[in-house]
Parts: structure tokens; C-alpha cells; sequence
């Protein structure tokens, strides 16, 4: 199983919108139904759309937004008008001879080949469609910078996989949160969804620890510990694995890079 391209990829938030139609919408339908990764994309686009777009109070746009749209419209280049359709006849204009009934019947002029689009025209196509993609991508990335209250000012190793991830659990209808204090200072959030299945955390203010040692997350349950990943002293993540209500969600100081089994008492433990 192949990976989507970057173009279709970068057409998941068009589509989320249903902003695609016509051979854009085939073919991305079509990778779509074999495709998990590019599903996951889209679905990811809808919850932040559909769970944000709701919570989100309304705000007044910039004077400068409107005025730049049309700005990028209108250095884009226009297709030529369609060709006028043919002057009717004049109406009382005298019909034409009937012809001899003996003559041969003509035949019919053939149809003239369809005249493929000049290439300026295929390329100011191409140039609206692109325009279209980045005008939806920049709308969608507007909803999730505007509506993800949590993690906005989080700096952190996250990607844009694990925002989506952190939107769709802030717009959870289950989503539920802790914050506790840190033994040694700071303090961390703790974000969870039983729905989704997943959690997050938001540290503020802990300690430095240097680069012997890292803060490491688990999810401990009857089974014991399982590490969940690491996250910095002034950051955020979500955490590895699948995420069952009621676990423990702790934070350890570990070696470099993290440990296998906690080695030192959970500075910090937030039951859900």
C-alpha cells in the first residue's frame, strides 16, 4: 500500500470542506477508499472544523482581509467570455426555395474536431484550483489557531498530527481535565477523552533538568506502568498508546531518552 502524494494530501482540508468537485473530487475520492492515512486526514480536519467552528465566538476579520482577497482575484488571469450564441433570423424573413423533390438529398457537413483548451487556458486553470487549495488550507489552519484555546502558547516536539490530536480531545464532549502541582515545582495538566480513547498533557513551569536526565509520562493501570513518552519542563504532548478511563496518568524523572519501567517515584500522578 502506497502513500497518497503531497497534491492529494494538501487537498484533505478542500475536501473535509467540501470544497472539491469535478476530476479533483474523483481522484481523490478514489485514493481516499484505499488510503487510511489520507482518511485519517480528513477526518482530522473534520473534527477540528465541526468541534472548534462551534465553540468558537465569533470575530470581527481585519479591514486587510477582504481588501487582500480580491488583491490575489484579480492578478489571477480570467478565462476569455463564452462566444455569444448566434443572432436568430429576422423574423418575417422569407423562407428559402423548397428543393426539387428529384435531387439527392446532401449529405451532412461533418462535425468539426473539439478544439483542446490553449495551454494559457489549462495553465490559469491549474492557477485558480491551486488558489482554491490554499485559500481552504489557510481557512482551516485559521480555525485551528483560533479555536485551540489549550496548547496555543505550548511549545513542544508536536507535529501537525498531534494538534489535530489536541483539538479533536479539546472539542471531545467527554473531554474532561486535571491540573496538579509538581513535587519540585511547576505544575501539569492532564486532558482526557475515554471516547477518543486518548490524553494529553500540558507541563508549565517545571524544573530544568538538563541533558542527563528527561520528565517521562506513563499510563499505569492493574498491569502496571507503560511509558506514554516524554515532554518537556514548558511543553506539551499527546501521549503514545491507547488511553482506557480510569488509568493513572503519572510523570517521572528518567535518564536521557526515557526508561522502560519508572526508575524514580512519580513526581506528579493524575487519576482519571
Amino acid at each position: 500500500m502506497t502513500e497518497p502524494d503531497e497534491e492529494l494530501r494538501a487537498l484533505a482540508a478542500a475536501y473535509a470542506l467540501d470544497a472539491l468537485d469535478g476530476e479533483e473530487l474523483r481522484r481523490f475520492e478514489t485514493e481516499l477508499a484505499r488510503s487510511p492515512e489520507l482518511r485519517a486526514e480528513v477526518d482530522g480536519f473534520r473534527a477540528v472544523a465541526a468541534g472548534l467552528g462551534a465553540e468558537t465566538p465569533e470575530l470581527a476579520p481585519p479591514p486587510s482581509l477582504k481588501a487582500g482577497l480580491f488583491a490575489r482575484l484579480g492578478a489571477t488571469p480570467q478565462l476569455p467570455p463564452v462566444d455569444a450564441a448566434p443572432p436568430a433570423e429576422p423574423a418575417g424573413a422569407p423562407e428559402p426555395d423548397a428543393a426539387p423533390t428529384t435531387a439527392p438529398a446532401a449529405a451532412p457537413a461533418p462535425m468539426p474536431e473539439p478544439e483542446a483548451p490553449p495551454v494559457d487556458e489549462l495553465a490559469a486553470r491549474r492557477r485558480r484550483r491551486r488558489l482554491v487549495a490554499s485559500l481552504t488550507a489557510a481557512a482551516s489552519v485559521a480555525i485551528l489557531v483560533i479555536g485551540v484555546v489549550i496548547g496555543i502558547g505550548w511549545s513542544g516536539p508536536n507535529g501537525w498530527g498531534a494538534q489535530r490530536e489536541l483539538a479533536a480531545l479539546e472539542a471531545a464532549p467527554d473531554a474532561q481535565r486535571q491540573t496538579v502541582e509538581v513535587s519540585g515545582g511547576g505544575e501539569v495538566t492532564v486532558l482526557w477523552s475515554a471516547e477518543l480513547g486518548r490524553s494529553a498533557v500540558m507541563a508549565d513551569g517545571l524544573p530544568a533538568l538538563g541533558s542527563e536526565h528527561d520528565y517521562e509520562l506513563w499510563y499505569i493501570d492493574e498491569a502496571g506502568p507503560a511509558p506514554a513518552g516524554l515532554v518537556g519542563a514548558n511543553s506539551w504532548r499527546v501521549l503514545e498508546g491507547d488511553f482506557v478511563d480510569g488509568m493513572v496518568v503519572g510523570l517521572t524523572v528518567e535518564p536521557a531518552g526515557g526508561s522502560e519501567q519508572p526508575t524514580t517515584e512519580p513526581i506528579a500522578a493524575v487519576q482519571t
